[in-house]
């Protein structure tokens, strides 16, 4: 329901039924509108949001992205870490944490565009470079598109076993922000208490546009940079 809604918002965000940069209507109207739960629109709209049509303000509401003042990343696609160590001449070791699966949560679930019955599996990794702890990775994959995927199966990489499948992969949409992460990921990453890292939360699609992977990823930021080049 919740993807029906927000195809439906799209449409009407790019007829300019809602004015760029116009506030939408509260989530309580609009869930009456559609009559589904708060919940179910809160998805709908979650996405639009990871879709850069939307923009949410805390304490003042959710507004349509003003078109003129937007900046987005122009992704060439999908790069596996493994790729980016090897272009800089760089050796990439993985140290697995865990792998499991699970109903996913609602931001899982709104980025991978699955109900909260459909089963995920995560997996919570230490990526290494030339042996130097570079960022802790917590990927979520559907299971209806990888299965039971297994640890040793996960060993040559997600991406190398996707692609083995027949899997061909598109555009990747990636948010970036500062934080301090917890002092578990600060032990992995040999950073000291307090100290800040580089976070990225990104959805990676198919080439049909099926979402395939959410990731939430803390880099060690004095060990890793992101350029970004506009044309």
């Amino acid at each position: 329901m919740f993807l029906r809604i927000r195809d439906d918002l799209a449409k009407r965000i790019d007829k300019q039924q809602f004015e760029s940069g116009s506030r939408l209507p509260s989530e309580r109207l609009l869930a009456q509108e559609y009559k589904v739960s708060r919940m179910t629109l809160r998805q709908a709209t979650t996405l639009l949001v990871n879709q850069g049509k939307l923009l949410r303000k805390p304490g003042s509401g959710t507004y349509v992205s003003a078109q003129n003042n937007e900046v987005s990343e122009n992704l060439k696609g999908v790069t596996s870490f493994t790729q980016i160590m090897r272009s800089q001449g760089k050796t990439a070791k993985t140290k697995f944490i865990f792998l499991k699966r699970h109903q996913p949560s609602l931001i899982e679930a709104s980025n991978l565009e699955i109900s909260r019955d459909q089963d995920v599996i995560t997996m919570e990794r230490v990526r290494y470079g030339d042996d130097e702890p570079i960022a802790y990775e917590i990927t979520t994959v559907p299971v209806a598109l990888v299965g039971n995927i297994t640890r040793n199966e996960m060993a040559g990489g997600l991406y190398q076993y996707l692609e083995e499948k027949g899997f061909r992969f598109g555009k990747a949409i990636q948010e970036f922000s500062a934080l301090v992460p917890n002092v578990n990921i600060c032990k992995r990453l040999d950073l000291t208490n307090g100290q800040a890292a580089l976070f990225l939360r990104q959805t990676s699609y198919l080439t049909d546009g099926k979402p395939f992977e959410f990731v939430q990823t803390y880099y060690a930021g004095d060990r890793y940079r992101v350029y970004l080049q506009r044309e």
